[in-house]
C-alpha cells in the first residue's frame, strides 16, 4: 500500500495483543462467494501494508470506533447504509481490516466502498452495468446521496479522479488502492468532493474528522467556528423587543453594550425613552431650563472624555441654512464682478446688484426670522413633551454639526443629559475634579436662620428681620424682601411663591419676582417657629377612577411658641392682596385661614406633613398626629422625656421618628401609636433628623452624627470627627454634608467615613445646604456672616480648571469697608 495515502488511524499494532482473528467476518448484503473470495485477496493485501500505515499514523492515538458508538450520529447512519447497500461489488471484510477502519462501522466507509467497487471486471457487460449502479455511492457524474442534486454537472476534476479509477483488471488491488489514495490525497480535488457532499454527509464527515483530531487542532477550530456561531440577537430582534431587554440594565452595562458594535451603539444611543427612565431612576433632576439649553446648543452629539471635559455651544455650526450659504455664496461673486468691471456701464450694473443685493439682504432676513421663529414654535410645541420630542427638537435645533467619526455620530440628547449629571455627581467624592468656590457677605453681622436655594436664586431669613434674594451664579444682591418686624425663623417657598414666619407673630407671603409682600396672616400670638407648605400629594387611593390628592389644595402650616399650630390656603399666584394689620377679632374673616390645632401644652418647635397627616414635636415632651382635613388628633406619642426639638414622617411605612433633648430618637406606628424602636448611641440634644433613601440621619449636641436603618432601627455607622455640637446637616441617601464650630464636612454614607472637609477655619456654621451640583453654606468669618458656594459642575460649563478650588470673594469692597468700620 501506497504510505502517502492519509488513510484512518491505525490501531492494530497497540491492540494487536487483545485481538480475536478467528471473529467471524462482516458481510455486507449482496455479496457473492467469488466477490469474497476476492475481498479476501484484497483483506490480505491490506493487513500486509498494515506496518506501513501504522508508521504514518503512529502519532495519532484514536481508539478503534465501534457501532455502540455511533449513537449520536444515528440520525446520518439510515442513508448511508441504504448508499452502501446499493454497492452490488460489495466485499467481505475481516476482523483485522475492521481493527484498522476507525470508522463507526466498516460498512459506512466511504473509501472501503470506492475500493470495492473497482475489483469488478470491467469486460463483462453484466458486471459494468453493476459497476455503473454502484458508482452512484462515489461518482460525480451521478450522486443519488453522497451528492447534492444542485452539483451534478461534471468538472475537470471529477473527470480526472475518474481516468485515474478506470484501471484495467489485470492491475493488482494494491495498485489501484494506491493509484486512488494518490487522486484523493490532492488537497484541491478532496475540496471539491467535500463541497458536493450534501449537508447531511457534510455533517457526518465533520463529526468523523473532528473526533480524530487531536486537542491542539480542536482548539484551532474552536477558534474559528466559535465567534461564526454567535448571534446578534438584537439585529434579529424587533427594536421594540431590544429596547426591552435594555430597559433591565444600568448605566456601566449600557456603555459596555454600545462598545460591542455599531449596531449596538446605535440602538443604545436612541433609546431616549430609556435613558430618560434610567435618568429618573437614578435620582437625577433637570434644573429649569436645563432641557431647553441642552436642545439649543447641541448637547446631544457630544461626547465629552474624563471629569474635566464639558459640553459646549454648538449652536454656532447651525447658524447658516442653506438658502443663507447660497447668497453668502452670490454675494462673493458679486464682489468678484465688481471688482473685474471697470466701465461705466457696469457701474449701473453694479448699482442694479447692490438694490438687488439690498433687496436679497431683506429676504434674507425674512428667512432667517421665519426660521427662528419655527424653532421657537417648535420648541414651545415640544416643551412639555416626552423624551422623543426634546429629541425631534435637538434635531431641528443643531441638525448636524460634524464633529466625530460618521459612522458613529447620532444624536443621543438623554444620554448625554444622563452623563451630565453622572460626572458631576462623580466629581463630589472622585477627588479628582475641584469646586469653584465664590463666596459673598450676606447680613453681614447677623445670624441666617434659614436658608433655600435652587439653581437660580439664594434666599435667606436673618434675625435681622430681612429675608434677602441672591443670584446663585453671580451672588449679586436682587432683593431685599422687607416688612417683618421681628426675626426671621422659618421661611419656604414654591415656585415664585415664598412663606416667612417671624418673631413678630405673623406669616407673610410673598411675590420673589416682585419682591412684594402679597398676604399678611395674623394669629399666632408668639414666635412662629416653623412652617410647611403642603402641595396635595397621591394617597394611593382612586375615586371615580382619578386618584385622590391630599390636601385637596395647597395649604400653609405653621407651628408657634404659643403651642397651637394653625392651617391656612396657599394663595394661588396672582391671588387678591391681603394685608392684616394686626391679629384679627374673628380669624374667620381671613379668607385664607381654615383651622386651629390645639393640644400641646408648650412651644411646637418641628412638623412634619404628608398627604392627610400631620406630625408635630413639642417642648411639652409628647409628638402629636393629627388629621389635616379634620383636625382631629390621632394619638400623643408620650415617651421621651425632655423636649422633643425634631420630627420626621416616614409615609412609606406610616411612621413617624423623633429626636429629643433626652439623647434618644424614637420610631413610632401611626396606626397604633405605639413606640416600635428606641435609638440609643447619642449622649445629649438631638437636635436633626433627615430620612432619606431608606436612610435615617440624626445628628446631636455630642458633636457626633449616626445612621440608621429606619426598618430595623439598627445604627450602622457614627460620625465622629467634629469637635463641636451639630448646628445644621444634610444627606441624599449617598453623601453627608454636616457643619459644626469650624468647618463643614461631607461623609460616605456607605461606610461612614469622613472624605473630605469643604469648608475650613470657620467661626460658626448656621446653615447648610445642597443639590446636584451646589453646596451652599451661611458660615461666620471672624464677625462676619457669609454665604459660601461650592459648584462641582462648573468644570462642565467650561470653569478654567486654574480658577478652581480658590476662594473669590465677590463683594470685596463691601467686605473691605465693614472690617474698616469694626476697626474704627
Amino acid at each position: 500500500m501506497n504510505t502517502d495515502y492519509l488513510a484512518t488511524p491505525d490501531e492494530a499494532e497497540r491492540v494487536s495483543g487483545d485481538f480475536d482473528h478467528d471473529a467471524p467476518l462482516l458481510h455486507l448484503p449482496n455479496t457473492t462467494e467469488a466477490e469474497t473470495s476476492q475481498s479476501t485477496a484484497y483483506d490480505d493485501a491490506e493487513s500486509q501494508a498494515g506496518s506501513e500505515t501504522q508508521t504514518v499514523f503512529s502519532a495519532v492515538a484514536t481508539p478503534p470506533v465501534t457501532d455502540a458508538e455511533l449513537q449520536p450520529v444515528a440520525d446520518y447512519d439510515e442513508p448511508l447504509q441504504q448508499t452502501v447497500r446499493g454497492v452490488h461489488a460489495s466485499h467481505a471484510i475481516s476482523a483485522v481490516a475492521a481493527q484498522d477502519a476507525s470508522l463507526p462501522s466498516p460498512r459506512l466507509s466511504p473509501t472501503l466502498a470506492a475500493a470495492q467497487l473497482q475489483l469488478v471486471p470491467s469486460d463483462d457487460e453484466g458486471a459494468d452495468d453493476e459497476v455503473t449502479a454502484s458508482t452512484n455511492a462515489f461518482d460525480r457524474d451521478g450522486p443519488s446521496q453522497w451528492l447534492d442534486e444542485t452539483q451534478r454537472s461534471g468538472d475537470a476534476d471529477a473527470e480526472m479522479v475518474d481516468d485515474s479509477l478506470a484501471l484495467s483488471p489485470t492491475i493488482s488491488p494494491s495498485q489501484l488502492d494506491g493509484a486512488y489514495q494518490h487522486a484523493l490525497m490532492k488537497p484541491d480535488i478532496m475540496i471539491d468532493s467535500f463541497d458536493a457532499m450534501t449537508p447531511q454527509m457534510k455533517s457526518w464527515m465533520i463529526y468523523q474528522l473532528l473526533r480524530r483530531c487531536p486537542r491542539k487542532t480542536l482548539q484551532a477550530v474552536a477558534d474559528v467556528v466559535n465567534p461564526a456561531l454567535k448571534c446578534d440577537f438584537f439585529r434579529r430582534l424587533p427594536t421594540e423587543l431590544s429596547l426591552h431587554i435594555l430597559s433591565y440594565l444600568d448605566h456601566r452595562d449600557l456603555c459596555r453594550a454600545a462598545q460591542v458594535s455599531k449596531q449596538w451603539r446605535n440602538i443604545v444611543d436612541s433609546n431616549e425613552t430609556g435613558w430618560k427612565e434610567l435618568f429618573d431612576r437614578d435620582g437625577f433632576q433637570l434644573a429649569p431650563g436645563e432641557l431647553q439649553k441642552a436642545i439649543a446648543q447641541g448637547w446631544g452629539w457630544q461626547d465629552p472624555v474624563g471629569a474635566l471635559e464639558g459640553e459646549v455651544d454648538l449652536s454656532q455650526h447651525s447658524r447658516l441654512t442653506s438658502s443663507e450659504s447660497e447668497l453668502f455664496k452670490s454675494a462673493v461673486m458679486s464682489e468678484k464682478s465688481d471688482k473685474a468691471d471697470s466701465s461705466p456701464t457696469p457701474k449701473i450694473r453694479s448699482s442694479k446688484r447692490k438694490r438687488n443685493a439690498g433687496h436679497t439682504n431683506t429676504e434674507r432676513s425674512k428667512r432667517r426670522v421665519s426660521f427662528q421663529d419655527f424653532r421657537e414654535r417648535f420648541h414651545q410645541t415640544h416643551r412639555s413633551e416626552g423624551p422623543m420630542s426634546a429629541a425631534n427638537a435637538a434635531a431641528v435645533a443643531v441638525p448636524d454639526p460634524q464633529i466625530g467619526l460618521p459612522s458613529l455620530r447620532r444624536l443621543h440628547l438623554y444620554k448625554s443629559l444622563y452623563r451630565r449629571h453622572y460626572m458631576i455627581r462623580q466629581n463630589w467624592t472622585s477627588g479628582k475634579v475641584r469646586p469653584s468656590h465664590v463666596a459673598f457677605a450676606a447680613h453681614p453681622r447677623h445670624v441666617i436662620t434659614c436658608l433655600q436655594f435652587d439653581e437660580d436664586k439664594i434666599i435667606t431669613g436673618s434675625d435681622d428681620t430681612l429675608i434677602h434674594v441672591y443670584d446663585t451664579k453671580t451672588g449679586k444682591l436682587r432683593t431685599k424682601l422687607e416688612g417683618h418686624e421681628g426675626g426671621v425663623w422659618a421661611l419656604q417657598y414654591v415656585g415664585n411663591t415664598l412663606v416667612s414666619g417671624s418673631t413678630d407673630r405673623s406669616v407673610r407671603v410673598w411675590d420673589i419676582q416682585k419682591g412684594i409682600c402679597t398676604q399678611t396672616f395674623y394669629g399666632h400670638t408668639s414666635t412662629v417657629r416653623c412652617l410647611q407648605i403642603l402641595m396635595p400629594t397621591e394617597t394611593g387611593e382612586v375615586k371615580n377612577g382619578e386618584p385622590v390628592m391630599m390636601p385637596e389644595k395647597p395649604l400653609i402650616i405653621t407651628g408657634s411658641r404659643d403651642s397651637q399650630l394653625r392651617v391656612w390656603r396657599l394663595p394661588e399666584p396672582g391671588s387678591r392682596r391681603y394685608i392684616m394689620n394686626g391679629p384679627a377679632a374673628n380669624e374667620e374673616n381671613c379668607p385664607y385661614f381654615v383651622r386651629i390645632l390645639s393640644g400641646h401644652a408648650h412651644s411646637v418647635r418641628s412638623i412634619s406633613a404628608h398627604g392627610d397627616i400631620l406630625v408635630s414635636g413639642s417642648y411639652d415632651s409628647t409628638v402629636r398626629v393629627w388629621r389635616i382635613s379634620t383636625g382631629q388628633q390621632l394619638h400623643v406619642l408620650s415617651g421621651h422625656n425632655q423636649k422633643v426639638y425634631s420630627v420626621v414622617l416616614d409615609h412609606k411605612r406610616n411612621r413617624c421618628i423623633s429626636g429629643s433633648m433626652d439623647s434618644f430618637v424614637k420610631i413610632w406606628d401611626l396606626d397604633t401609636g405605639a413606640c416600635l424602636y428606641t435609638l440609643e448611641g447619642h449622649s445629649l440634644l438631638v437636635g436633626l433628623l433627615d430620612l432619606r433613601d431608606e436612610k435615617l440621619v440624626s445628628a446631636a449636641a455630642d458633636s457626633t452624627l449616626r445612621i440608621w436603618d429606619p426598618e430595623t432601627g439598627k445604627c450602622k455607622h457614627t460620625l465622629m470627627a467634629h469637635t463641636g455640637a451639630i448646628t445644621c446637616f444634610q444627606h441624599d441617601g449617598r453623601k453627608v454634608i454636616s457643619g459644626s464650630e469650624k468647618t463643614v464636612k461631607m461623609w460616605d454614607v456607605q461606610t461612614g467615613e469622613c472624605m473630605q472637609d469643604l469648608l475650613t477655619d470657620l467661626s460658626g456654621v448656621w446653615q447648610v445646604k445642597f443639590d446636584e451640583r451646589r453646596c451652599v453654606a451661611a458660615v461666620q468669618r471672624g464677625n462676619l456672616t457669609y454665604v459660601e458656594i461650592l459648584d462641582f459642575g462648573a468644570v462642565r460649563d467650561g470653569a478654567p480648571p486654574e480658577e478652581l478650588g480658590k476662594r473669590k470673594l465677590l463683594n470685596e469692597a463691601e467686605v473691605q469697608q465693614l472690617l474698616l468700620a469694626e476697626g474704627e
